[in-house]
């Protein structure tokens, strides 16, 4: 592929990411129009949780290890940078951390009218698969860059 190529590959992937934001938000001022806030609130939680079934099934469709805390937390990684987020992982004795140093959620919740609210959805994707990885691992968010802090960061851990 040309370099030519491979620059426009990559903004027009920069733009189907804030298309799909774009889409993701529609959706959810829809279903608050029409149900009301709370009521919808559940929907996007049901949302998350879908989405994260799906990706623990896509998972565990490559073979991959779910008892390795490091290749599940690899793989979250994976999934984060195809989305355009900025992510990092660090070991921290047995547990595996998940840093993120940037993510393009926190500004289109806000360029939506909900700022602060992607945590949540986050949470509920990160433990729905994880639920569906392995039922031995855990997940913590310990930073939430929406909630102030400097990045959003998640411990993994198996439990015994």
């Amino acid at each position: 592929m040309s370099n030519t190529n491979s620059i426009k590959l990559q903004r027009n992937w920069k733009n189907m990411i804030l298309i799909s934001h774009g889409f993701f938000h529609c959706w959810r001022q829809t279903v608050e129009e029409t149900i009301g806030q709370q009521e919808a609130k559940k929907l996007v939680q049901r949302f998350w949780e879908l989405v994260g079934q799906g990706t623990a099934e896509a998972y565990l469709k490559k073979n991959r290890d779910p008892d390795s805390v490091e290749d599940v937390v690899q793989a979250f990684a994976r999934a984060s940078e195809v989305m355009g987020e900025t992510v990092r992982v660090e070991k921290d004795g047995e547990a595996v951390l998940l840093v993120h140093d940037a993510c393009p959620w926190i500004d289109s919740y806000r360029d939506y009218g909900s700022p602060g609210q992607c945590q949540l959805g986050c949470d509920r994707w990160f433990g729905a698969a994880v639920e569906g990885i392995s039922p031995r691992l855990r997940v913590e968010t310990t930073a939430c860059q929406a909630a102030g802090d400097q990045t959003c960061a998640r411990r993994f851990t198996f439990i015994s």
